[in-house]
């Protein structure tokens, strides 16, 4: 049998539809790490790349087109067009860590961290007790 330990557990965000494994990030640019900007971002283990609003890019003064264009599929068929930058994300009590994330050009309903964030952490999740785990150690 494998045991794993984590650091941080954090419990599911309630809305009405239901509940989600929710986490605060904040946002900031690799060069003036002071500017930054706090957000939610969806745990989404199905999403292969994690992809923001790209409205965010205005309050940390970067220009949301560049020339790292991506497309992001999703469930219901459609697709989404980000633009990849390199972001530094702060978790509370968690620690920082340097990830391309990708912006979206048109509206998206919410921010998703996917699988490229879960190749820096260690995760687990509790679904029956809407609860997950976190370790910064991947």
């Amino acid at each position: 049998m494998v045991t794993v330990e984590y650091q941080h557990r954090f419990n599911y965000r309630q809305y009405r539809s239901g509940s989600s494994p929710v986490l605060q990030v904040r946002i900031t640019r690799q060069d003036i790490p002071g500017l930054g900007i706090d957000t939610d971002a969806y745990l989404d283990s199905g999403a292969e790349a994690s992809l923001f609003n790209g409205d965010l890019l205005a309050a940390l003064e970067i220009d949301l087109i560049n020339n790292n264009r991506k497309s992001y599929g999703s469930t219901f068929g459609g697709s989404v067009t980000g633009y990849l930058h390199n972001i530094r994300l702060t978790l509370p009590d968690v620690g920082d860590f340097t990830l391309d994330i990708g912006f979206s050009h048109g509206e998206i309903r919410r921010n998703l961290l996917g699988r490229d964030f879960f190749n820096l952490v260690q995760i687990g999740f509790r679904e029956r007790q809407f609860e997950y785990f976190l370790d910064p150690r991947p």
